[in-house]
């Protein structure tokens, strides 16, 4: 055959092996080219290097990395000879994505340049974007978020002269997948929104389903997990229209984990197996699949599985250090730190919690390092201070996301430890005073006035309604109440929001035995616990509507009957109800009953922010630095107290006691702590945070922890390192990097 016909043949054969690698039938290439193997080896033509570059697509798509990247430099070598060619630059493409797969990072960085060279100077924009695009994925992939975004920075630039909206919507929601690892939700949420805008626009199902799907996963992140479900919805609708496997399992994989965060674990499992069915068909040794063990674990976990969550761990893990996914990597050991406690082995559970740690700290992924720092702040295998430092670092992360929800269960997980106690969350079960001596602390004209007419709104039979932002105090007014009102008798509180409906519902009326299935026993709800006291409840606004119903019912008539009863329970009760929420908005939207507004509003009494009432804060510094033996008799130092009042305070009262709370932790450790100084250091890098940019703020927040530690320990790198919960090594590494000297217990 002559080069002429070999060459028209192999033509022919490239368009019909781009024709099998459109409709991803990758294996139907590699059959075919093993058929004809022979001829191509012995051919160098331009349409011979085609096939080469496709067919290495086609092994790299079944994860045959080593025959994939053989054949790309082969086609690489037949391009260069004919120069700096478009197809030499698809093929430095085609080999950089080959070189990540098998984690050759610096290599992969270095094709992808290349082929962004050669698209410029063959004045190709449209190339050129998509390796930009590849390299800030390659950084993405390596944690180095500073250069992924400037490198889509310089990508969406070319994306804007061409006026490409599909590049633009497709890059936006990159940037927004880069702001979400790093820990900054707002600017997440506002590319993800941008990107599914302009997704709309373009007609492609699948992009906008991946669009929906990022902004499904970050709300997740947030807790928010109404809005979570509602995207991800949409996403499985579009899907319906395309066919992408491997967005189906990542859509799943979503699901699965929304699912068990809402406590529906059996779901989750169910999800998640079918998830993995999938996974391994496409690509069983991906991360792909690797991601889906590691969610289907977590679910076995929770379900006492640990012999199922253990082998899914030990799969995924060698998928996770093959690619050297350090995020993926510390999940895993956080869930067999989880498990080694359970089973009784704390030491191993203590250091898997390290090491895990330590991995997430090399991840850059913060809001995962977060949700690992609670895990380790709920953990008994630590020393309380160690949790309380956890619990500290974790709540500083969701507290500037405003993500209220986790940050007061981490406040609850604090107050648990025995440290936090100006907000009442617990109560006696016997029918003594809650506290002696209560008091609300304030100079506060408003509150002193509202303070002394509670003796006569004592002597009424009006309801209270005490309404304020997270951590103002309404737990403690109604507290405080109750030692005016009726000093002698039993105060019992309950938060709506945190009880499922039924159990809440039982939990107020009580049951007698045999009322359902499940009720072994009589159960005396709070209602007739709180007879000839107070009861307080705590986020009325959460209360269920049919619970509202029965609420109005017995403060109509002040009497009670259990579930599955026919005895009538008089009541005798003074009612304290608060909220953060607008019961007014809440009752013209049908969220909240106007019946029981206005019967529970009786007596209605707005706490302000702390930031609105300055004044109270050196009462209440005072308070905390004295029960927390940091300061005795005399005048607060002047100093010590500007830094208190110019601070806003967003955590209200709650955020003073914990700024106070880490102090005592910090002067516990350090032989000769400055009080102002260490409070300074917190407050200017806070101040510093809200005014650099996203990259400075991450570097300033690590720069602070660990001058934080290195004061705690002394200098030892040894203590600092398991003060913060990483290796030794990681402490040298990051002095090293922000230029931490250490001289004589000094620290510069």
């Amino acid at each position: 055959m002559n080069e002429k016909n070999a060459s028209g043949i192999n033509g022919a054969r490239a368009h019909y092996i781009e024709s099998l690698i459109a409709v991803d039938d990758f294996a139907g290439v590699v059959r075919y080219y093993e058929n004809h193997r022979i001829e191509f080896d012995n051919a160098a033509d331009h349409d011979t290097a085609v096939i080469l570059r496709q067919t290495s697509r086609a092994y790299a798509s079944l994860t045959n990395y080593p025959v994939a990247l053989k054949l790309a430099r082969m086609a690489q070598t037949i391009f260069s000879s004919h120069g700096d060619t478009i197809d030499l630059a698809e093929t430095f493409m085609v080999v950089g994505g080959i070189l990540r797969n098998m984690v050759e990072m610096k290599e992969a960085e270095k094709a992808f340049r290349d082929a962004e060279s050669i698209f410029r100077r063959n004045d190709c924009p449209e190339g050129q974007s998509r390796a930009l695009n590849l390299l800030a994925g390659l950084f993405f992939r390596k944690a180095d978020y500073s250069n992924a975004l400037s490198v889509l920075l310089d990508a969406i630039q070319i994306a804007k002269k061409q006026e490409d909206s599909e590049k633009l919507a497709y890059m936006m929601g990159n940037i927004g997948r880069i702001y979400s690892f790093m820990g900054n939700f707002d600017e997440a949420e506002k590319h993800m929104l941008i990107n599914i805008e302009m997704s709309q626009d373009i007609s492609k199902p699948v992009e906008l389903a991946r669009a929906y799907m990022s902004l499904g996963y970050l709300y997740i992140q947030k807790a928010n997990y109404e809005n979570a479900k509602s995207n991800l919805t949409k996403a499985a609708e579009l899907l319906q229209q395309c066919n992408s496997p491997r967005d189906e399992v990542m859509y799943m994989t979503y699901l699965g984990e929304l699912e068990y965060r809402m406590g529906e674990v059996e779901e989750a499992r169910r999800t998640l197996l079918v998830a993995l069915c999938q996974a391994e068909k496409i690509a069983p040794e991906s991360s792909l699949a690797g991601r889906v063990m590691r969610h289907l674990a977590e679910v076995y976990v929770r379900q006492n599985n640990f012999q199922a969550a253990q082998r899914l761990i030990a799969r995924a893990m060698v998928i996770m250090t093959n690619a050297d996914l350090k995020a993926e990597i510390g999940a895993l050991k956080n869930l067999r730190a989880k498990i080694a406690e359970q089973t009784g082995n704390k030491k191993e559970a203590r250091e898997l919690f390290i090491n895990a740690l330590d991995e997430l700290a090399e991840s850059g992924v913060h809001s995962a390092y977060a949700e690992v720092l609670i895990d380790a702040g709920r953990s008994e295998v630590f020393k309380t201070r160690d949790r309380m430092t956890y619990l500290f670092r974790a709540e500083n992360f969701y507290r500037k996301n405003k993500i209220q929800t986790v940050v007061e269960e981490i406040e609850y997980l604090i107050s648990g430890l025995g440290y936090i106690d100006y907000e009442v969350k617990s109560y006696p079960s016997d029918n003594k005073p809650i506290l002696e001596n209560i008091d609300f602390i304030t100079a506060s004209a408003k509150i002193l006035r509202f303070k002394s007419q509670l003796p006569v709104i004592a002597g009424s039979d009006l309801p209270i309604l005490l309404t304020g932002q997270t951590g103002v105090g309404k737990d403690r007014m109604a507290a405080y109440f109750h030692s005016v009102a009726r000093p002698n008798g039993p105060f019992r509180a309950i938060n709506c929001a945190s009880i499922p409906e039924p159990l809440l519902e039982s939990e107020l009326f009580g049951y007698q035995k045999g009322a359902f299935t499940g009720a072994d026993h009589n159960k005396t709800g709070l209602f007739e616990m709180a007879n000839g006291g107070v009861l307080y409840l705590d986020e009325i606004g959460d209360m269920p509507l049919a619970l509202q119903t029965k609420l109005l019912g017995v403060l109509q008539s002040w009497k009670i009957t259990p579930v599955g009863s026919t005895r009538e329970i008089k009541l005798d009760i003074k009612l304290v109800t608060a909220t953060n929420r607008n019961l007014e908005e809440m009752v013209e939207k049908g969220t909240f009953r106007r019946d029981l507004y206005y019967r529970i509003s009786g007596i209605h009494f707005h706490i302000d922010s702390l930031k609105n009432r300055k004044e109270d804060i050196p009462l209440l510094l005072k308070y905390f630095l004295k029960k927390r033996k940091l300061f005795t008799e005399g005048e607060i130092p002047s100093d010590l107290l500007h830094l208190f009042v110019k601070h806003d305070w967003p955590g209200n009262t709650r955020e003073l006691d914990h700024i106070v709370l880490r102090l005592q932790i910090l002067t516990e450790m350090v032989v000769e702590g400055d009080l102002v100084e260490l409070t300074r250091s917190m407050f200017d890098t806070e101040k510093t945070l809200e005014d650099n940019t996203l990259f400075n703020k991450v570097e300033q927040f690590e720069r602070k922890l660990l001058v934080e530690a290195m004061l705690a320990s002394r200098g030892n790198k040894s203590e600092a390192a398991r003060i913060l919960g990483i290796h030794e090594a990681t402490i040298r590494t990051k002095l090293k990097r922000y230029d931490i000297r250490c001289d004589g217990g000094t620290i510069n």
